[in-house]
Protein backbone atom coordinates (compact mmCIF):
# COMPACT_ATOMS: atom_id res chain seq x y z
CA UNK A 1 0.00 0.00 0.00
CA UNK A 2 2.82 2.42 0.83
CA UNK A 3 4.55 1.61 -2.46
CA UNK A 4 1.35 2.17 -4.45
CA UNK A 5 0.78 5.49 -2.68
CA UNK A 6 4.35 6.56 -3.45
CA UNK A 7 4.00 5.72 -7.15
CA UNK A 8 0.67 7.54 -7.33
CA UNK A 9 2.16 10.64 -5.67
CA UNK A 10 5.50 10.48 -7.47
CA UNK A 11 5.36 8.43 -10.71
CA UNK A 12 9.15 8.54 -11.14
CA UNK A 13 10.51 8.01 -7.62
CA UNK A 14 14.21 7.96 -6.88
CA UNK A 15 15.72 5.23 -4.74
CA UNK A 16 15.87 7.78 -1.92
CA UNK A 17 12.12 8.41 -2.32
CA UNK A 18 11.48 4.66 -2.10
CA UNK A 19 13.70 4.32 0.96
CA UNK A 20 11.92 7.18 2.71
CA UNK A 21 8.43 5.91 1.85
CA UNK A 22 9.21 2.39 3.00
CA UNK A 23 11.35 3.27 6.03
CA UNK A 24 8.57 2.68 8.55
CA UNK A 25 7.09 -0.31 6.76
CA UNK A 26 9.92 -2.74 6.07
CA UNK A 27 12.91 -3.89 8.05
CA UNK A 28 16.32 -3.48 6.46
CA UNK A 29 16.81 -7.21 5.91
CA UNK A 30 18.58 -8.93 3.05
CA UNK A 31 15.56 -8.63 0.76
CA UNK A 32 15.28 -4.85 1.05
CA UNK A 33 17.28 -4.34 -2.14
CA UNK A 34 14.94 -6.63 -4.05
CA UNK A 35 11.91 -4.82 -2.65
CA UNK A 36 13.35 -1.46 -3.75
CA UNK A 37 14.04 -2.87 -7.23
CA UNK A 38 10.48 -4.22 -7.44
CA UNK A 39 9.02 -0.84 -6.51
CA UNK A 40 11.20 0.91 -9.09
CA UNK A 41 10.12 -1.65 -11.71
CA UNK A 42 6.47 -1.18 -10.76
CA UNK A 43 6.88 2.59 -11.14
CA UNK A 44 8.19 2.02 -14.65
CA UNK A 45 5.27 -0.25 -15.45
CA UNK A 46 2.79 2.23 -13.98
CA UNK A 47 4.02 5.05 -16.19
CA UNK A 48 3.98 2.76 -19.21
CA UNK A 49 0.43 1.54 -18.65
CA UNK A 50 -0.94 4.99 -17.85
CA UNK A 51 0.71 6.74 -20.73
CA UNK A 52 3.16 8.55 -18.46
CA UNK A 53 0.54 10.30 -16.36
Amino acid sequence: MAAAALIKKKPHPTEADVDEAMSLVICRCGTYTRIREAIMAAAGMATTTTGGR
